[in-house]
């Protein structure tokens, strides 16, 4: 039997840490010795150059409870310095040398950083240039990485919004589109996205509402302002004191002209126009204006004012022209420099109603578009004006005007306020038409 073996008992005590205490020790001390040091050659220094004695004396002598104070002995230290100042200067001098020496922890030390000090200053427009350039470096790494975040955003978004487009194309009406994209589809499975949730309308997605330019985005004050004028599919354009490079709208139906969900469109309550270009209280002033390829019930130009008018290969149930050639309006163009809105186009679409005119507080004489075209338009239900225009050139060609089978009644009627310096008419016949049907009927 073996007896278990007892492990000697140990005792280890650490060693003080002496060498660690006697540097905090030191430190201290040596701190203490440079606020000292400083503090005397600065009071030398200071008593050197500026004689305190007259002022020591309004104070003196100083009376502190029952025992007075004076003069004399400090009168005394402060006419030293004085009688022997240069003593006073070399202690004081002596003095800051070693508090820095101590502070730094050798002469050398002392000498070098005397030495370097105008090498940092000369150094310094340096060094703030380099770190100017990397601050600039990391800020344009930064924006480079947010545009690129922001175009995968972007076409994530138009990836995802391609169904409404592809119905758009496929013939069906704006509200069908999103109603279809809304409910989903009770044949096949998958996520569909509602278009009206992944981008905000804008008159380039061909979405009805009021438009202020330059802006191509809705303006919802505008709408609550004009909400007894419009509906929910009124395209109204408001200029104002913004020149507009180009207005462009094309390939769309108006008015009472198609149907939307089985629902024949109509006009909005109380109005008779389906297509409106009005100066309103002002003068709109465009460069160039082309009316191609629209269908109207009857097509009214009136008070406008042109250099060069081409009246040109035109259908309807009833002309009017009345060449009035007394006009002073030069061929003009509008320019607006950098605060020129670029572009303001929407390609497809359906609306009950599209009115353009400036803002009813506008205080200018005019408002100003370098171009405005409209083409391939199918309108009915209502009548199509231009006035209180002043037009550079004037383009009326290959447009269907009329619906009531009457030749009595002019449907085509250019009135004699419009006038022209030139004036180019051909091409136009009177024909029997009935309004354009509805699509889809």
């Amino acid at each position: 039997m073996k007896i278990p073996r007892i492990p000697k008992l140990k005792i280890k005590f650490n060693k003080p840490a002496f060498s660690a205490m006697g540097k905090i020790l030191l430190e201290i001390l040596l701190g203490i010795f440079t606020y000292v040091a400083l503090l005397t050659s600065s009071a030398l220094l200071a008593l050197t150059y500026a004689n305190p004695i007259k002022m020591v004396e309004t104070y003196f002598p100083m009376k502190v409870l029952r025992l007075t104070i004076e003069p004399g002995l400090l009168n005394k230290y402060l006419a030293y310095t004085q009688t022997y100042y240069w003593y006073s200067i070399a202690c004081g001098a002596f003095l800051l040398i070693i508090g820095l020496a101590v502070h730094i922890r050798s002469l050398n030390g002392l000498y070098a950083s005397i030495i370097n000090t105008p090498r940092y200053f000369l150094n310094a427009p340096i060094k703030a240039y380099k770190s100017s350039i990397r601050f600039r470096d990391w800020l344009f790494a930064k924006i480079e990485y947010l545009n690129g975040e922001s175009e995968k955003w972007r076409r994530f978004f138009t990836v995802m919004s391609s169904p409404y487009f592809l119905l758009l194309k496929m013939g069906f009406s704006p509200q069908m589109a999103i109603s279809f994209l809304a409910v989903g589809s009770t044949v096949t499975t998958g996520v569909v996205v509602n278009e009206t949730i992944l981008a905000e309308r804008s008159f380039s997605n061909r979405d009805a509402g009021v438009y202020l330019a330059p802006s191509e985005i809705p303006n919802s004050e505008l709408e609550e302002q004009f909400k007894e004028e419009i509906t929910t599919n009124t395209l109204r354009v408001l200029l104002n004191d913004t020149p507009v490079e180009t207005i462009d709208i094309s390939n769309v139906n108006i008015g009472t002209s198609y149907a939307s969900n089985g629902q024949p469109s109509a006009l909005p309550s109380g109005q008779t126009t389906a297509i409106l270009i009005d100066g309103n209280n002002t003068r709109i002033e465009i460069g160039k204006l082309i009316v191609s390829r629209v269908s109207c019930k009857t097509l009214n130009i009136e008070n406008v004012r042109a250099n060069s008018i081409k009246i040109l290969n035109n259908q309807a149930d009833g002309l009017s022209i009345y060449q009035t050639a007394s006009s002073t309006i030069p061929n003009l163009r509008v320019s607006g420099g950098y605060f020129m809105s670029a572009l303001l186009q929407t390609e497809g679409g359906l609306y009950d109603r599209l009115h353009i005119s400036p803002l009813d507080s506008i205080t200018s004489s005019k408002v100003y578009v370098n171009e405005l075209t409209l083409e391939n338009i199918v309108s009915s239900g209502g009548t199509c004006d231009l006035r209180k225009l002043d037009v550079g050139e004037l383009e009326v060609t290959w447009n269907r005007i009329g619906g009531d089978n009457s030749l009595v009644s002019k449907a085509l009627t250019i009135s004699s306020t419009v006038t022209s310096a030139n004036w180019e008419v051909d091409g136009n016949i009177e024909v029997l038409m009935a309004e354009v049907e509805r699509k889809p009927d």
